[in-house]
């Protein structure tokens, strides 16, 4: 039995959180994602063209999924030790400030290596970081945002996602077009931002070590509880791997298939377009799902928008066609975005593990499935056969999230 002092420590929270936490949590965010979203989308591309022109796919592809790689295998051994931790400065907070500066001093100097292996190796380093604020931010919506603000808190989360993409790219294409100085930039800014947070977070008292969250990984006794758990990460996975397959390669198709003069600026401008979409849906259907307490059918509605952009793309090949997309694309991803981490939350099984828990499904979206994917087709295919296997993929995660019984 778990002891009554406890319970009431690890019970869901009740106490509405204010405006200014929320900014302040989604500043941390934006961070988080300047050092996630950048690399994926753009800065890794351009230094794998600068520093590998001949086989910029292969090298790009491997440090993505390196960095994939590193984030999933860390995160669940992370999650329990921030579960555990017991310190004055805070669990959550130790663990988000260890993080960002893990993860920001190397990537400054990532710009600056002389070939694509060694900045794949401070990469490593990097994810590392990476999954330490991950699991740590993640947790902080469980401890501490009651369930009708989740929606709000979801936002606050997947908002900062597309600003530090767009605000990222103007300043890595437009006001530091040095490869060297733009990480270096970046890092600066991701480190900064995550301050206003760790000044303003008081951490929830995690009570006294249970049975339950011994040092362990999950067992087959400990499964009992996670159907809708695994049907919701799995759900994320597919959607965010779809997605994903379709942004890596934008400025490829762009350069390659569409010949457009200057691939940089035309990105970005997609971008923009984008950002303006995903942010109005975001945020709107962040309230609606508080409201109405329907998450499934705004994960489902988002995968639909999601895959139409990737037809768009994939049989009508023109800038004109990547202008519709970007517009479905953020309508979509803005509202999966809003939804889907408080759908995550709500089926949480175990408070006594919730960084675990939360580190686990949230790292799963970053199996390397994309640019395996992107690799694979690619090198047999072309852009039409990538953007239909998108559109595929990103649809079965729509339908998945009907699996999921316990919300609605």
């Amino acid at each position: 039995m778990i002891p009554d002092a406890a319970s009431a420590q690890l019970s869901e929270p009740t106490k509405r959180v204010s405006i200014g936490w929320l900014l302040a949590f989604a500043l941390a965010w934006f961070g988080f994602w300047l050092l996630i979203v950048l690399p994926g989308q753009f800065m890794v591309l351009k230094l794998a063209s600068v520093l590998d022109p001949m086989g910029k796919v292969a090298s790009s592809s491997f440090m993505i999924a390196e960095m994939s790689v590193v984030i999933v295998v860390s995160v669940p051994f992370i999650g329990v030790a921030c579960d555990r931790t017991r310190t004055r400065f805070g669990r959550r907070r130790a663990w988000i400030l260890g993080g960002f500066v893990t993860a920001t001093v190397p990537f400054a100097f990532v710009g600056a290596q002389a070939s694509w292996p060694l900045a794949a190796l401070l990469l490593a380093v990097v994810s590392l970081g990476q999954a330490a604020v991950l699991v740590a931010l993640s947790a902080v919506i469980a401890d501490q945002v009651p369930r009708e603000q989740r929606g709000r808190a979801s936002a606050a989360m997947g908002v900062p996602q597309v600003i530090a993409l767009a605000g990222g790219m103007v300043i890595v294409t437009m006001l530091v077009t040095d490869v060297a100085q733009s990480w270096f930039v970046i890092a600066a800014l991701a480190l900064a931002s995550s301050i206003p947070f760790l000044v303003m977070l008081r951490d929830t008292e995690p009570g006294p070590l249970l049975p339950r969250a011994r040092f362990r990984m999950l067992r087959r006794s400990d499964l009992h509880g996670y159907r809708d758990f695994s049907w919701a990460m799995l759900s994320r996975v597919l959607i965010n791997a779809g997605n994903l397959t379709g942004t890596t390669y934008l400025l490829y198709f762009l350069a390659d298939v569409l010949h457009v003069p200057d691939p940089d600026e035309a990105l970005t401008t997609l971008i923009f377009v984008y950002l303006g979409a995903c942010a109005a849906a975001s945020w709107l259907s962040g309230i609606l799902s508080d409201r109405w307490q329907m998450r499934r059918h705004f994960v489902a509605a988002s995968a639909a928008l999601q895959a139409a952009a990737a037809l768009c793309l994939a049989f009508v090949p023109t800038w004109e066609s990547a202008m519709v997309a970007a517009v479905l694309l953020g309508f979509g991803f803005g509202t999966f975005l809003a939804v889907d981490q408080a759908l995550i939350t709500d089926v949480l099984p175990r408070p006594e593990s919730r960084a675990r828990d939360l580190g686990i499904i949230n790292s799963a979206q970053y199996l390397p499935i994309a640019p395996v994917v992107g690799w694979l087709v690619l090198g047999v295919a072309g852009y039409t056969e990538l953007y239909a296997v998108t559109a595929v993929i990103i649809v079965a995660g729509g339908i998945t999230v009907y699996r999921i019984r316990s919300v609605r």
